[in-house]
């Protein structure tokens, strides 16, 4: 039998392709730690997560400082673990969350485990960019008006594009209907560093959760939830317990306190190093014809090409960076991400440059873009009963006016066509073939 994956990822490794992805640490350890020498268990001196009395608890309590938060704790069950503690402690025993429709699938399987009901946040696209636009505060408060019993405000911020909400006046907004606003920061690890009141923590949110693997010196798995309400701080480790392994990686443990301490030291020259960088990339862009989205509401480290502008499709501008060994985070019908860090090299920086300047020569005529995302489907049943549900595996094209079983969702920074417990209509059908979606679980027929 043979080792197939891991050969496979020796080969890929081999292929010294720049990591323009996550994670953040770019295959390098802080002080060549050796984190496999560092994988125990629970022991007398090692501590336990859940129950921390001892070096953990003082490790956390070190990141709540860095973090200015009420509270901090490590996870090794990624941002999904964070995400769904975050929803137990708001709405314990069920009820509704106002709800972005852009909501990682961890969030739906927790609304489902703990019967939870989502009224969703609709947003809307900008049709000359593709882009979903910015919740407003208005809208927020007009649907915490019309909403009754409202326990929570849940939404994403920076989104996969590197689009930041305006926390800070929705949190006004929620502090005002006393409604806990609780952010998915999973792409925002490193905006504490920036010194520009980014992190959804400096901008009133009453948690959030960091997956730090993302854009920080983290080994996959590792994210912080992070509160800044008192009162969901005495549960917020029983709401981790629930949810997470009993079996915790102290290597990814190990990495994050190691990656807390390397901030604390050189986390803000870093970043804005790193910031200059992309500002750098993003003006040659657009001296290349490729369009750039909005700095000003936009991550400043995150890189976002609109290569529609220039004729590309995502998908062929890919193709055409690993013509300079680069590996993108993401590429859909219009855009390509990229995720860089400062432990990405001289070495990448340079290709990157040479790539966008090479664009320019091979530009061709604009492509019209495709901004077309169906309304909000019909609800059937609820969420949890949708997915408990007995359900079939079948032909997008025989879908129509069945219920959804799961999150329909074409590409990672979309957003779901489809939820559970929503019937499916025409429009969704054309949507997701159209995506290349072509198999869907819907709620099997008595």
């Amino acid at each position: 039998m043979s080792k197939i994956l891991f050969d496979s990822l020796q080969k890929y490794k081999n292929l010294k392709r720049s990591s323009f992805h996550t994670p953040g640490h770019k295959g390098k350890s802080i002080k060549n730690a050796d984190f496999f020498s560092l994988d125990f268990t629970e022991l007398p001196f090692t501590d336990n997560l859940y129950e921390s009395m001892g070096i953990i608890k003082q490790a956390e309590k070190n990141l709540s400082e860095l973090y200015g938060s009420e509270s901090s704790l490590f996870s090794c069950g990624g941002n999904t673990l964070c995400m769904q503690a975050m929803i137990r402690l708001c709405a314990p025993s069920g009820g509704k969350i106002l709800c972005d429709r852009i909501a990682h699938r961890s969030a739906i399987s927790a609304f489902a485990l703990l019967d939870i009901d989502a009224v969703w946040i609709e947003r809307e696209i900008d049709l000359n960019t593709g882009i979903m636009k910015r919740i407003s505060a208005e809208y927020i408060e007009k649907k915490l008006k019309e909403e009754s019993e409202i326990k929570a405000v849940y939404i994403t911020s920076p989104d996969y594009y590197g689009i930041l909400q305006d926390i800070k006046s929705i949190s006004e907004v929620c502090n005002r209907y006393g409604i806990a606003l609780i952010v998915d920061n999973a792409h925002g690890s490193h905006l504490k560093f920036l010194k520009m009141g980014l992190h959804p923590l400096e901008q009133g949110a009453s948690m959030s959760a960091d997956s730090a693997h993302k854009t920080l010196p983290v080994l996959t798995g590792g994210a912080w939830l992070h509160i800044n309400d008192k009162k969901f701080c005495e549960d917020a480790k029983d709401a981790m317990a629930l949810f997470g392994s009993t079996s915790p990686s102290y290597s990814i443990m190990a990495s994050m306190d190691l990656c807390a301490h390397w901030l604390r030291s050189y986390g803000e020259a870093e970043y804005q190093n790193l910031a200059d960088f992309v500002s750098e990339i993003r003006e040659l862009a657009k001296s290349s014809g490729i369009y750039v989205p909005d700095e000003n509401i936009s991550d400043p480290c995150r890189i976002t090409l609109g290569v529609w502008k220039i004729g590309f499709t995502g998908e062929e501008f890919r193709k055409f960076l690993y013509k300079f060994k680069i590996e993108p985070e993401f590429c859909d019908e219009n855009y390509v991400v990229l995720i860089p860090s400062p432990f990405n090299t001289k070495i990448d920086r340079i290709r990157l440059k040479m790539a966008i300047k090479k664009s320019k020569q091979l530009a061709k005529q604009e492509r019209k873009i495709k901004s077309f995302i169906p309304r909000l489907p019909r609800k059937s049943i609820d969420i949890r009963k949708s997915i408990m549900l007995a359900k079939t595996c079948i032909d997008v094209r025989e879908a129509l006016d069945k219920v959804a079983a799961e999150i329909a969702c074409p590409c990672p920074p979309g957003v779901p066509i489809v939820m559970p417990g929503e019937i499916i209509g025409k429009d969704e059908i054309d949507f997701l073939i159209n995506y290349g979606v072509f198999k869907i679980n819907v709620v099997k027929s008595n």
